[in-house]
């Protein structure tokens, strides 16, 4: 895993600058725009809900048949123009189905999120951005190339955001400059994406049809088909929340969802970096037929994230009334506390299962998911209209994370029943029992009455003691590694001074 764990290392790095914008864009600015913001993040979640459908797959298609297009000398055979028509023509069928049912919808909208229906229509500019830039991020995937473009795909909207939402919370602009503010900033990403894969040699517009022959055009409708739709099944089982809450409830509800949910996407940061690096490595394993290296690679993505899921969601959780407590306006977040708690554990669940989703969609067996994928966006979305009007916005987390934990869970069974594979080992269950005691450990901790103090005491502890015990037995060989990594240039610096 050295270039794998290289890459990670450098993305996480990007993530943890952005962690940092975003938590204090949580803690100071958000809770005191949180229409504006609730009505920012379900015009965004269109476009991530949206996204295999309205690329007609091309989000995974790009990683699953890259290794049989390249070739740099031919342009990897125009593979890069058939990527940009699917969006093209995806988007221009969604479009065509909006104009079809937009007037029930809007009509829904007129008495439960009045706000979202005046402004639901920039969710498509921001979308077909969205969705363009994602896909010209993974294609730089398949060159090892995942730092610039999450600069400019992440980071740079966790620097935008709070930006906007500034200048509203100050009315220094209408809420209605910072929503076109939004549309600007998708539009520059896209071009700045582009500019890059020129930059690196990689933006190749010629296409070359005649290389895809009756067999690939076959496997390839194929899987655009389950791409598309499959796709759009795991996402609206696993990202819809945010969506039906603005829908189902005020735009301001959305708003304190977005926040908790927030802090539950610090537990996924290590995930988003692994996850990057290592996807084109499935699909080449898989092409191989290399078990043994999609084995190893398998349980060590799994114990990986799981150690590192425990390990802030731990953080977070031990200390997350204290954190509640400083919060701006924090008497009307408080019942983000159970958000973050659902969605956690959701995440964790993810973590811990590894690659398992990415095994599916890259293999020939992918077909088999699409009937539970199916089942289980349903599940979410009636189970979403049922615990909602009871539950508030906690409804829809308990929602979000059975569709997750039902999803993976079918998903290991696939994994086993063709591959033999699995991905936990004794170490799966030493780890969540070191995370279990260091919690109780650092529960001990009494409370001083001031948050800010509870906070660093108790979640420092908690961390500190987690990590300690990992590191001493031995869960993971490449968080080992990593010690040794470390200290070696902490000797070599000392000597060298």
């Amino acid at each position: 895993m050295g270039v794998i764990r290289r890459q990670s290392l450098k993305h996480s790095a990007v993530n943890l600058v952005g962690l940092g914008v975003g938590g204090l864009s949580t803690f100071f600015i958000y809770p005191h725009a949180l229409e504006a913001y609730g009505l920012a993040q379900v015009l965004l979640s269109v476009g991530m809900i949206g996204l295999p459908v309205l690329s007609l797959g091309a989000n995974t298609v790009v990683i699953r048949f890259f290794p049989k297009f390249q070739d740099k000398s031919s342009g990897h055979h125009g593979f890069l123009p058939l990527l940009m028509l699917m969006c093209a023509i995806g988007c221009s069928l969604a479009l065509v189905l909006a104009w079809i049912f937009w007037d029930p919808f809007t009509a829904m909208l007129e008495s439960k999120s009045p706000l979202l229906r005046d402004y639901l229509w920039m969710s498509f500019p921001i979308a077909f951005c969205y969705i363009t830039s994602s896909v010209l991020s993974s294609y730089s995937a398949n060159f090892k190339r995942i730092v610039v473009p999450s600069l400019l795909l992440d980071f740079s909207q966790k620097m935008a955001l709070p930006v906007v939402l500034i200048a509203v919370w100050q009315n220094w602009i209408s809420l209605d400059l910072a929503m076109w503010g939004l549309v600007a900033h998708a539009a520059l990403v896209t071009a700045g994406l582009v500019f890059y894969l020129k930059h690196i040699g990689e933006w190749h517009w010629k296409p070359d049809w005649d290389f895809i022959q009756p067999a690939l055009r076959k496997e390839l409708l194929q899987f655009i088909g389950f791409g598309a739709f499959g796709g759009f099944a795991l996402l609206v089982a696993a990202k819809s929340d945010l969506f039906m809450v603005g829908s189902l409830q005020a735009v301001k509800a959305a708003g304190v969802y977005a926040i908790a949910a927030y802090l539950a996407t610090v537990i996924e940061i290590p995930t988003k970096s692994l996850y990057a690096a290592s996807a084109s490595s499935v699909a080449q394993y898989l092409a191989d037929d290399n078990r043994s290296a999609m084995e190893k690679l398998y349980k060590s993505v799994s114990i990986n994230l799981l150690v590192a899921g425990l390990l802030l969601f731990g953080s977070i959780w031990i200390s997350i009334d204290s954190l509640f407590n400083l919060l701006p306006n924090g008497e009307e977040l408080v019942e983000g506390k159970w958000v973050f708690l659902f969605i956690g554990l959701a995440r964790v669940v993810e973590m811990g299962t590894g690659l398992n989703n990415y095994m599916v969609y890259y293999s020939q067996y992918y077909r088999y998911s699409l009937l539970s994928l199916g089942i289980l966006a349903a599940t979410n979305i009636l189970l979403s209209i049922w615990l909602i009007p009871k539950m508030g916005i906690t409804g829809a987390a308990v929602a979000t994370m059975l569709s997750i934990a039902g999803y993976n869970a079918i998903s290991i069974g696939l994994v086993w029943l063709k591959f033999g594979l699995q991905p936990f080992t004794s170490n799966t269950l030493k780890t969540i029992g070191l995370a279990l005691g260091a919690f109780v450990m650092a529960n001990l901790i009494p409370l001083s009455g001031y948050d800010l103090l509870d906070l660093v005491l108790r979640s420092g502890f908690f961390a500190l003691i987690f990590g300690v015990l990992a590191l001493k037995f031995r869960v993971s060989e490449d968080l080992n590694g990593l010690e040794v990594l470390v200290k070696s240039k902490m000797m070599k610096r000392r000597k060298g001074g």
